[in-house]
């Protein structure tokens, strides 16, 4: 890997210095939930709006929200929790529910 030899936090602030807008984090795959202290390494080196773009669940949504600014979500509300069937307005208004206000 190309960056495979760099930590984290020196990569997240190559991302302020050449002008981002926010930082993306993830964890290995689609729809794969990356580790709370991993996101918080992010955030913390960031200074940058950040949002976590998988794994996201009703399960961990309030405690990754707390960590960052926000988050992108799709597998979990799909139908069965599948990437590429359609949304499933139930497991959105759950989602919505779980959610502190």
């Amino acid at each position: 890997a190309i960056v495979g030899d760099r930590p984290i936090e020196e990569q997240v602030k190559d991302l302020v210095f050449f002008d981002a807008d926010a930082v993306i984090a993830t964890g290995q795959r689609t729809g794969h939930a990356a580790d709370l202290s991993y996101i918080r390494m992010i955030k913390d080196a960031a200074g940058l709006p950040t949002l976590v773009g998988s794994g996201v669940t009703p399960d961990n949504a309030n405690d990754i929200l707390d960590i960052v600014d926000g988050v992108i979500v799709a597998s979990s509300l799909k139908h069965d929790g599948v990437w590429w069937n359609q949304v499933d307005p139930q497991r959105v208004k759950a989602f919505i529910r779980g959610l502190k206000r």
